[in-house]
Order: structure tokens, then sequence, then C-alpha cells
């Protein structure tokens, strides 16, 4: 249904770190400092469902191509639900600080960002049980592991580093492929074009940086897009906007092909009045923005 302006989902009593797809199309998923997964509806903004109860505050989701959602939580812990059935399967810790970003590679092993600074690979089980072993841990930098992000092709993992670092690792072996010099007080956030060769990262110093991918992930361009952290960045799905969204309590959206800015989400347009934390494009004409003010608002783009 279509709908103007905003349309505001509130229900969590945490902070809202997290947003995913939802299994069913125009569904969605947050997750929340209150420990708890809703699924929501974008036309039934008063109908959120509890998929999930973690106890503990959640950084990270992603539904799996298995039917399976992976949390992330801020204690290092990736639990894997059936939220079909709205059951837990399984709980692992393998990291001693929080999970800030999970990744689905493309033959189904599940790769995590830690807050100790190193990514961790899951292999599923064969059967169908659900269940996942570690297989690997492959420490990076001595600060935060804050954001992964698969090119579209499935070839190359980017992994953004609490040390500023930038990281582009091959899916199948994980070898490191290239090492970028990302963002002087901390790399945040990454998003891959859908189409064109470039990557983009968001930092601790508000800059967004673009990367060339096809000529040795040359530096194309980078400017001030916020005044504090960039928490998270998107494509839209015909890759012709860019939105970001940031610690000074702002998304922001950017014409894709010449960076130009063009349209501030702010409180004043009926955004957020706290830092905003997580981005979902539900088609290219739908964004949603979730805060620490507890509420996730729907933008007609």
């Amino acid at each position: 249904m279509p709908f103007q302006g905003v349309t505001r989902f509130t229900g969590h009593k945490g902070a809202v770190y997290a947003l995913a797809p939802g299994a069913a199309p125009g569904t969605f998923i947050s997750g929340s400092g209150d420990g708890i997964v809703v699924r929501w509806k974008l036309d039934e903004p008063d109908a959120g469902v509890v998929v999930a109860k973690v106890g503990r505050a959640i950084f990270a989701l992603h539904p799996g191509t298995n039917g399976l959602l992976y949390i992330g939580d801020e204690d290092g812990g990736v639990h894997v639900v059936n939220s079909a059935e709205l059951r837990e399967l399984q709980l692992e810790r393998a990291h001693v600080k929080g999970i800030f970003s999970i990744a689905e590679l493309p033959d189904g092993r599940i790769a995590a960002a830690g807050g100790d600074g190193a990514l961790s690979i899951w292999a599923p089980a064969t059967d169908r049980s659900g269940a996942i072993a570690l297989q690997r841990k492959i420490p990076l930098s001595d600060d935060k592991v804050r954001c992964l992000a698969v090119d579209p092709d499935g070839d190359q993992l980017a992994v953004a580093c609490g040390d500023g670092s930038i990281h582009i690792l091959g899916t199948t072996g994980l070898n490191e492929l290239f090492t970028l010099p990302g963002h002087d007080i901390g790399a945040n956030s990454l998003a891959w074009h859908p189409e064109k060769p470039v990557l983009v990262s968001g930092g601790k110093d508000g800059h967004l940086r673009f990367w060339r991918t096809d000529e040795g992930f040359k530096p194309l361009h980078a400017f001030p897009a916020h005044k504090d952290t960039i928490y998270s960045i998107a494509f839209s799905p015909d890759g012709t906007k860019l939105a970001s969204a940031a610690r000074d309590k702002t998304a922001k959206l950017w014409d894709a092909g010449n960076f130009s800015p063009l349209r501030r989400l702010d409180r004043n347009a009926g955004g957020h009045g706290y830092s905003v934390n997580a981005l979902l494009w539900m088609n290219a004409g739908t964004l949603l923005t979730a805060s620490d003010d507890k509420a996730i608002v729907a933008w007609d783009i």
C-alpha cells in the first residue's frame, strides 16, 4: 500500500540497531537493544510480531537463504533461529565482544564481525538441523570489526574495521586481496554498488569514500557527508541513490551518479531526534531508518 511522507513503527523498548528484509514481500524485521526481534508489515505499522527474544542487545541480523535467521548480540553471541517456528536452534559465542555484522558467503557459510577484532566463519550442517560449526577465526584488527559486505558477484567480502582499515577478502579461501587505508579514526559502514564497480565506505570521520573496484580499489572521491560517525550506507535497488545514516541524528540521500545531495531525512522532515543506526531499502521508492529513539521510520522517497 503506498503512503505519503513518513510512517512510524514503534514498540521496541530500546534503541533499534539492525534492520533486515522479511521472508514475505512488504515485510521486514528489526533488532533492538531490548533483545527482541520484531517482524513488521510495511502497510500495518501497528501489527508487529515478536520473532525472537535473546535477552541481550541485538546489533546484527541476517536472514539466511536456508530460511533461518542469524542474530548477533552485544556479548559476541551468534543465535540461529527458526523464525517460522519462533524457536532458537543454537547459540554460539566465538567472540568476547559484540557481533556488529553478519553476512552469508555464496557457499552458505556465515561470516560474523566481532568486537574483538576478529572475523569468524561458520559452516552450516549438511543435515536439516540448522546447526552451524566454527570453521575458522581470522584476526584482522586491534579494534572492532564493524561491517561486512559481499559484492554483487559473490567473489569478494569487504570488511570495515575500527582502526580505520578496510580489508577485501576472497569469499572462497578468505585470503586477503587488498587492504585499503579507509578512514583515519575508524571505518564503520560499507556498500557495493549493485551494477557499477564501486565500493563506498563510511567512517567515524563523517566522510563517505568511494573506491574503484576494477582498478585495484583506487580512491575515486571523498567528501564530508555527516557531522559525526556514519553507521550505515545503502544503495537503492536500482543503483540511482545512496542513503547514509549517522550519529548526527540524520539520514541523507545522495545521487549515486555524481554524489550530489538529494534530501535530508531529519527530525524536521518527520524523522528521528537521536542517532540513526540502520538503513534498509524496501524498494526503489521506500527507505527505512532505525534510531536510538526506539522507532523505525519508513520514508516515501
